[in-house]
């Protein structure tokens, strides 16, 4: 099973949208979401107010710090291209590491 944040979800539907490609959106959202192995997860509204707290502690930006908190709430390792989350306690894996050859 594979995981997504809601915010990376939102994040894809606006990049889409942007591009005029909405129709590709459902269908990630049909393809990858309903009928595939990919669980959205979100972070719950009492766990909102530690997103400062994660930010201050490991020098995250909004989008970084509700990316770890997904991850710590839902005990997940981070896949990310985006090393500032290798000055946290959780670190990250690449998605390269998740590739058996």
């Amino acid at each position: 099973m594979l995981y997504i944040s809601d915010f990376s979800v939102f994040s894809i539907g606006i990049i889409f949208f942007r591009k005029k490609q909405a129709e590709l959106f459902a269908r990630f959202i049909q393809e990858f979401v309903l009928e595939g192995d990919i669980l959205v997860v979100e972070l719950q509204k009492s766990e909102l107010k530690n997103l400062h707290y994660i930010s201050q502690r490991f020098n995250l930006d909004f989008d970084d710090a509700y990316q770890y908190a997904i991850a710590e709430y839902y005990n997940l390792e981070i896949v990310s291209f985006d090393s500032d989350f290798d000055r946290t306690e959780k670190g990250r894996k690449e998605p390269k590491d998740l590739i058996k050859l």
